[in-house]
């Protein structure tokens, strides 16, 4: 690794914390206009990724005929500065226009999505596709022809997801607490800004890279299998994203659900992608193989079958951990973390040797490497956005979280046996790593005791933690657990206990007999204030006895109930 790539990872460092900062303030301030369903939120990052793939791709290529790429780099850098820092101006507009064509709920519905995604195209469309072509140009910058493995490339994406991180855990633990979206957001632009203007300095003040004749030629092997690469690629992008959704659902009832929760759980996942970068830059000392790349998805799935063999053993242990919030607030992030790490990071560690292992697969060197990354990072990012909107939209609900935590398992031990047959070498360690993660799926995996006991909210029986008291616990909880279902928005299910008992990620919001009083009195409370009441709306369906009541009045003509959630239907129904 040469002393530029290094200089030039602190650049990256920099680059990745605004990303992040950009990336939550709009969604935020998204979420205020387009409302907090996973529909408005996925339309949002639809196209903040296909903005990164994008400019991977288009930028990639362009930047691969510079003679100074540090120099377009640091252009794009104040270009994403410069146009993030004029999104507050934007989110006025389309605020007011989304409430001139009637908001959610005054335009036909199959209007919605596509007015969603325009909109926020004409948010997010020239920063984001300025970031996808960040990566390409620095890695142009930074590689030379002597660099076999690519190491350059590896430290530079580490880093850039390290800086991630940071802005993941500053934004969700201090500065927007503290300074708010807009004001995040424009501390984020003037970083954005220093780092691209210390990039031109350094461009001026350094000699830009020759060509030269005599480069490295790229491997046969490499040629071959460029189709296959980009696809694992996309299939490895695909698993993840699917994969966070997962550990979004089910780490909940763990963690509670709140902005520190997913905060956390992100910022575990980028760390483990850029340990895993970092310790492929500082590991390799020669060039990839496939069947490196074969092993690798073997023990990523692996590392994700692990916890999920584990099961309610996790939830005991957070249960435990509880107790650390004796100590004051840190606590309670010093137990999450660990959940989370368990949970998550060494998966995301292997998953953070992918991409570089990918990118030393296409060549070597300097030679197409700002393409390469493009072409990579755009192919990641399509199966990223696949994996995102097939699992929000389709497979939560129909297969249920541990459904697809065993789905991606299997998507990975299958990509891993396709590459080592491609490889023809390492098919003993890959069909073996394969062959037991997919055994372990058998495992009970998260039960009824994980997923609906309030151990998050900090509800569940903490008093005596012996052994025997926990099983008890864990008994008690699958047995009353009478239904169940993962929806779009979240996990729901219904306990009988003394009554039926309504419960969203793990936290009860409801019992038909023990909060009758609160919930028929919080409707017929208005209605008796009222005259003559007429027309009423109840935001919240739950167990359906507020608007069953209210439409029970009297006068009362037609009661409007507000529900995101369409499985908690089900469980009025009961």
């Amino acid at each position: 690794m040469n002393r530029r790539a290094v200089s030039l990872s602190l650049l990256l460092f920099g680059s990745g914390f605004c990303a992040l900062l950009y990336q939550t303030v709009w969604l935020r301030q998204f979420r205020l206009i387009f409302g907090a369903s996973t529909a408005a939120s996925a339309a949002v990052v639809a196209i903040f990724m296909a903005g990164l793939g994008i400019g991977g791709i288009v930028i990639g290529k362009r930047v691969e005929r510079s003679r100074n790429p540090l120099a377009v780099y640091g252009g794009l850098e104040i270009g994403v500065a410069i146009s993030a820092g004029l999104t507050p101006l934007l989110f006025f507009a389309i605020r007011a226009a989304y409430l001139a064509m009637g908001g959610s709920f005054g335009m036909p519905g199959f209007l919605i999505a596509p007015i969603r995604l325009a909109l926020a195209t004409l948010v997010l469309a020239i920063p984001t596709i300025l970031m996808g072509g960040t990566l390409p140009a620095v890695a142009r910058a930074a590689e030379s022809d002597d660099d076999a493995e690519r190491s350059s490339v590896a430290v530079l994406y580490g880093m850039n997801t390290l800086g991630a991180v940071a802005g993941t855990l500053v934004s969700t633990f201090y500065l927007l607490e503290h300074f708010g979206n807009r004001f995040t957001l424009i501390g984020a632009a003037l970083l954005n800004a220093f780092v691209g203007l210390t990039a031109l300095l350094m461009a001026r003040t350094s000699l830009p890279h020759e060509e030269t004749a005599d480069k490295t030629p790229a491997l046969p092997s490499a040629v071959i299998n460029e189709r296959f690469i980009y696809t694992a690629a996309a299939v490895v992008g695909f698993a993840f994203l699917l994969m966070e959704l997962v550990w979004y659902r089910l780490l909940t009832p763990l963690l509670g659900g709140t902005t520190f929760t997913f905060g956390l759980i992100l910022a575990v996942a980028l760390l483990g992608i850029g340990s895993g970068s970092f310790f492929y830059s500082i590991g390799r000392r020669q060039r990839a193989t496939v069947a490196g790349f074969a092993i690798c998805c073997a023990l990523e799935a692996l590392f994700l079958a692990v916890p999920l063999a584990l099961g309610d053993r996790i939830a005991v242990l957070a249960l435990l951990l509880r107790n650390l919030g004796g100590i004051g607030f840190h606590g309670y992030v010093i137990g999450w973390s660990v959940i989370a790490a368990l949970a998550i990071f060494p998966a995301a560690f292997l998953s953070g040797l992918q991409f570089p292992l990918l990118i030393s697969l296409l060549g070597t060197g300097r030679e197409r490497v700002a393409q390469q990354v493009g072409r990579a990072y755009a192919w990641n990012t399509a199966g990223a956005i696949a994996g995102s909107l097939a699992g929000g939209f389709g497979l939560l609900p129909l297969l249920k979280a541990p459904g697809v935590w065993r789905a991606v398992v299997v998507v990975l031990a299958l990509l891993a046996i396709a590459a080592a047959v491609v490889a023809r070498r390492g098919r003993i360690a890959t069909f073996a790593f394969s062959i037991l993660s997919v055994a372990m799926l058998f495992a009970a995996g998260p039960t009824a005791f994980w997923r609906h006991t309030p151990i998050g909210a900090g509800r569940a029986d903490q008093s005596n933690t012996s052994p025997n008291k926990l099983r008890d616990i864990e008994a008690t909880r699958r047995r009353k657990t009478v239904w169940e279902a993962d929806g779009i928005e979240s996990s729901v299910s219904v306990a009988d206990d003394e009554g039926y008992a309504f419960i969203v990620n793990g936290k009860g919001d409801g019992h038909a007999r023990l909060d009758a009083g609160t919930q028929v009195m919080g409707g017929v409370l208005a209605g008796l204030l009222h005259p003559a009441p007429r027309r009423a709306v109840v935001i919240g369906l739950g167990t359906g006895t507020t608007a069953g009541w209210l439409g029970a009045l009297p006068t009362m003509e037609h009661v409007d109930v507000v529900e995101i959630e369409p499985a908690i239907v089900h469980v009025a129904e009961m």
